[in-house]
């Protein structure tokens, strides 16, 4: 596998401002995309919080990091696989200063439904569409059939690399194989406890209730009081509830929203740098110009001079 080539997974320029990832996998007629990321120590985020629809299998090829889905801690090291059902908030971190490389295996879940409700949509997909948060895997060394698991998900990294003659069913053929050994091992691998599918809908549901909070709002002065209220939180729970699901503080997250939607009406608009500042939520233009300078390097005149900056902006 090491001599295929392959995108790289998508970075933060690839999810908008409700992490939802704007990168389109493959396409309508064939749903179904394979990435490679490899990063060193010194990275903080091996993969940018963000949610899809598509459902995904990570495959972790060396190095360890700790991945994030909905709340869930998983430390995942060489070997390991993780699967990840769609519309669930996931990301990752370096963990213990160590290097890693990964897999992402990304399809639509057409790509795997049936077209009618038969016996195998109704036993095997809905129940995974449905009870997402029960159906998270991490998959590590200690299962008994994670050399199968591995086994076919190197096969569909080298079927869709390789693009052999009829290789779409091979993709098909060893995706079903994927989710058979899934279930073989359901009892472990699965999570059916009564109230863990409600503790994560709660929390996709608050994070997401965050975001629109922030993107309805981010030209006017939000203080913490204000989001905590209309959160239902504190503000210290807030402030816990936000780093731990965002793995950044709340204004940290805030200035950097802000800055991009600068960078956008520098880029694409003639406003003055002091309406820009006030249109992308900064009262003070010499705070935002401190601010901007801090995340890009450059003022805000400098950068709309910089003829290749390239903004990504929904």
């Amino acid at each position: 596998m090491e001599n295929f080539i392959f995108t790289p997974n998508p970075s933060e320029k690839d999810i908008d401002q409700s992490l939802n990832e704007i990168t389109e996998h493959g396409n309508s007629l064939f749903p179904f995309a394979v990435h490679f990321t490899s990063h060193d120590e010194s990275q903080t985020f091996m993969i940018h919080t963000h949610w899809h629809r598509e459902m995904e299998i990570l495959y972790i090829t060396n190095g360890m990091m700790e991945v994030i889905i909905e709340g869930n801690h998983f430390i995942a090291k060489e070997g390991d696989i993780l699967f990840i059902p769609p519309n669930l908030l996931h990301g990752a971190i370096n963990y213990n200063q160590s290097a890693c490389s990964f897999f992402a295996i990304v399809f639509d879940s057409f790509f795997v439904e049936s077209h009618f409700s038969d016996l195998v949509q109704q036993s095997y997909f809905d129940p995974i569409l449905k009870y997402t948060a029960q159906h998270i895997v991490h998959a590590t060394q200690e299962i008994h059939n994670i050399e199968l698991l591995q086994s076919h998900a190197s096969e569909l990294i080298e079927a869709f690399a390789i693009k052999k003659p009829y290789y779409e069913l091979t993709l098909k053929a060893h995706l079903f194989l994927f989710f058979q050994q899934l279930y073989e091992e359901k009892e472990t691998l699965f999570h059916f406890e009564e109230n863990i599918e409600r503790k994560n809908d709660l929390t996709s549901y608050k994070c997401k209730k965050i975001l629109l909070y922030i993107e309805e709002n981010y030209k006017n002065h939000i203080s913490l009081d204000d989001i905590s209220r209309h959160i239902g939180f504190s503000r210290e729970h807030f402030c816990r509830f936000f780093k731990k699901n965002f793995h950044i503080s709340f204004f940290t997250y805030l200035n950097e929203m802000r800055i991009k939607k600068a960078e956008y009406l520098l880029l694409n608009t003639q406003l003055k740098i002091i309406d820009i500042a006030l249109e992308s939520g900064f009262d003070d233009s010499n705070y935002f110009t401190t601010v901007f300078k801090k995340e890009t390097g450059l003022t805000p005149t400098a950068y709309r001079k910089t003829p290749n900056n390239v903004t990504l902006l929904n």
